[in-house]
């Protein structure tokens, strides 16, 4: 069987003609499907590499590229532009649909609006991952509503939602986005134990944290740096390393230098997975403060190298933290709550030891193996009964 792929991730050719792309995960998610089928062909936009640009590269064979504009944005001349690209898109779901036995639509997007109208009038088997927001909120762009809806309505096939497990009805199911496989998790092993032993014999002398993602405002990292500013006025040792690029990074750095925390603050821009994983392996905590957020992808990282999650409850928060038996909560919204959470970590060396281990068994059911696994017996399941 043969898979079509349309997604608006950015790839580009590196030097050596090897197709690349800034978004690790996605190609990891990409490279374990593939694997379920004999072929895989992604349309995607390709843009010119340039020396900024974090790259990972694609190893499968089993995957092709058909190369698309990139085209967005919010400004009108942006929108206008979506109109003079539409025939080279048409054509693109022209050699999917030839190609491919199933079509694989990742929303939202522009590029799969008018996809999903192609390939539901060609009545083409097709399966969906939703990869934002799944619950409407405030300021959500009327497009993204949009989308939700002819997948919650008339979609022809199964469809993948950050949702609660409660919340599944007919082709809408619980999914998850994972970073890590097997045997990422078993290379870990031993790190972790070392953690472990270190809580076990050591007090926490410094709170050594890691924040990811994007540097825009509704990470709202900026919250993170806040309760850093009363941590130092506190005395209380820690360090925290802000991974990632964006708008909010001068207003970050600006912040960083005004509050005099340099000493313990970095901003060390993008990073590749390897490069990810060492700074991960020598934090004790992953922060993250976003206002909005479908999945977080981070916090289920952490799990992999037994780094605890401290998360904003928002969305799936509560069910990622089990109930904070593997992370903790706090309120994004009350400006101390972070700040006094962050004060009582050194002296719950003990929970944090258990945190550790349930993180752990809960990471090792969120692989990549385990997701194309259950996507591919979905999907076999579903055109099989429809």
């Amino acid at each position: 069987m043969k898979l079509g792929i349309l997604s608006d991730c950015i790839h580009f050719t590196t030097r050596d003609g090897k197709v690349a792309t800034e978004n690790h995960i996605m190609l990891r998610q990409m490279e374990a499907l593939a694997e379920k089928f004999d072929e895989t062909l992604i349309a995607c936009p390709f843009i010119p590499l340039d020396d900024k640009r974090v790259v990972t590269t694609y190893t499968s064979p089993k995957i092709k590229f058909h190369a698309l504009p990139n085209v967005g944005g919010n400004k009108l001349a942006d929108k206008l532009k979506l109109l003079s690209v539409f025939p080279q898109w048409l054509k693109s779901y022209q050699v999917i649909s030839r190609f491919s036995d199933v079509v694989y639509m990742r929303f939202p997007n522009n590029l799969n609006i008018p996809g999903f109208f192609y390939f539901h009038f060609k009545k083409k088997k097709v399966f969906a991952t939703y990869t934002g927001t799944w619950k409407a909120y405030s300021a959500e762009p009327a497009t993204y509503r949009f989308q939700r809806w002819l997948l919650k309505n008339k979609f022809r096939g199964p469809v993948w939602a950050y949702i609660e497990p409660a919340e599944e009805k007919r082709n809408l199911l619980y999914g998850i986005s994972p970073s890590y496989s097997r045997s990422d998790w078993e290379e870990e092993t031993s790190q972790v134990q070392a953690r472990i032993q270190r809580l076990a014999e050591h007090s926490i002398s410094e709170i050594k944290m890691i924040t990811v993602g994007t540097l825009i405002d509704y990470k709202n990292q900026l919250a993170i740096l806040k309760a850093c500013v009363i941590l130092k006025e506190k005395n209380i040792p820690f360090s925290l390393l802000v991974v990632g690029d964006g708008p909010m990074r001068q207003t970050l750095e600006d912040f960083v230098k005004d509050h005099a925390l340099s000493q313990e603050v970095q901003i060390v821009g993008k990073k590749n997975s390897d490069e990810l994983r060492d700074l991960y392996r020598k934090s004790d905590f992953v922060v993250q403060a976003p206002l909005s957020e479908g999945f977080g992808k981070v916090p289920i990282e952490g799990f992999f190298h037994g780094v605890i999650p401290v998360i904003n409850n928002i969305a799936m928060a509560k069910q990622m933290t089990g109930n904070q038996e593997r992370g903790f909560l706090f309120d994004a919204h009350d400006p101390n709550d972070l700040s006094e959470m962050l004060m009582q970590l050194p002296g719950k060396r003990r929970q944090l030891s258990v945190m550790i281990e349930n993180g752990r068994k809960y990471a090792i059911t969120q692989t990549l193996e385990n997701w194309a696994d259950e996507y591919y017996a979905a999907v076999k399941k579903y055109f099989e009964a429809n």
